[in-house]
């Protein structure tokens, strides 16, 4: 109930939604359907294979429906690059939409066909090292959705996915504003940090990721961030922005304060949420 009600005070704040195919944007983007990318292990795109840990949830049952829809809300307060990649062998997102662009305050619905396993990428440029949400629809118990919110390649904007309601992946700290350096950023000043630990299966995340970790997948192995098992009633809906629903397993203040040593409140960098 809590989080419906920050949701819909979210959706009272911005621009009323509607269901869009993302606009092209100027120019000419840059295209990603076959590069490869550090996916989490154990997530989303692991399925029909989940670990050990995903099973313990796997508790719900199949949809008996053809298609899943996710949809996204951009409430970062400015247009957002978004594209899209699916795993080789798997189907298209239906309509194919390809790169675009994601209007302040709207909202697109990403439909996705059974059999599919692949990622929803957003930032302030295009580039596979962006915050992205992995999406998959099949398990060898059933069309099941699997989904997480990685930032295994990198950070570009925070994003949190809620299943029935419920958060249960992402993290919507502005971790640019934790006062902690990103060990690589760029290309140039562009606000996107690439994940030292892409390769390192078992962490632990690098300390500039680490107030996400096992809510954002921070490393390949961060399993607290595998919404695997929480999503049968097919209603997802994933945010972009620091406003948006928070999830109970990122960092809370109090734990930044104990992790950065900042005496108090005000000790926090200017505009940190």
């Amino acid at each position: 109930m809590i989080f419906i009600t920050q949701f819909a005070a979210l959706a009272l704040i911005l621009a009323p939604v509607l269901a869009i195919r993302p606009r092209e944007p100027r120019g000419s983007p840059h295209s990603y359907p076959t590069f490869t990318y550090g996916a989490a292990i154990g997530g989303a795109l692991d399925l029909p294979e989940p670990t050990e840990a995903a099973t313990l949830v796997n508790r719900g049952k199949a949809l008996d429906a053809p298609f899943l829809t996710v949809k996204v809300l951009n409430g970062f307060g400015q247009r957002l690059p978004i594209s899209y990649n699916s795993n080789q062998g798997s189907p298209t997102i239906v309509g194919n939409p390809g790169a675009g662009t994601l209007a302040t305050s709207q909202e697109t619905a990403v439909t996705v066909p059974r059999d599919f396993a692949g990622a929803i990428f957003i930032g302030q440029i295009y580039h596979p090292a962006n915050s992205k949400i992995e999406v998959s629809f099949s398990s060898p118990q059933g069309y099941r959705p699997g989904l997480d919110v990685s930032y295994v390649d990198g950070y570009s904007v925070p994003i949190t996915c809620s299943c029935g309601g419920r958060v249960v992946t992402g993290c919507n700290t502005a971790l640019f504003r934790t006062g902690r350096t990103c060990p690589r950023q760029g290309p140039g000043d562009r606000l996107l940090c690439h994940n030292p630990k892409k390769t390192v299966d078992n962490g632990p995340a690098d300390p500039f990721f680490q107030p996400c970790q096992g809510a954002a997948y921070t490393y390949p192995d961060d399993h607290g961030a595998n919404a695997f098992g929480n999503c049968d009633s097919g209603d997802i809906r994933c945010c972009i922005g620091i406003n948006c629903p928070r999830n109970p397993k990122q960092y809370s203040k109090r734990d930044l304060q104990e992790l950065y040593g900042y005496a108090n409140e005000t000790d926090f960098p200017a505009g940190f949420a």
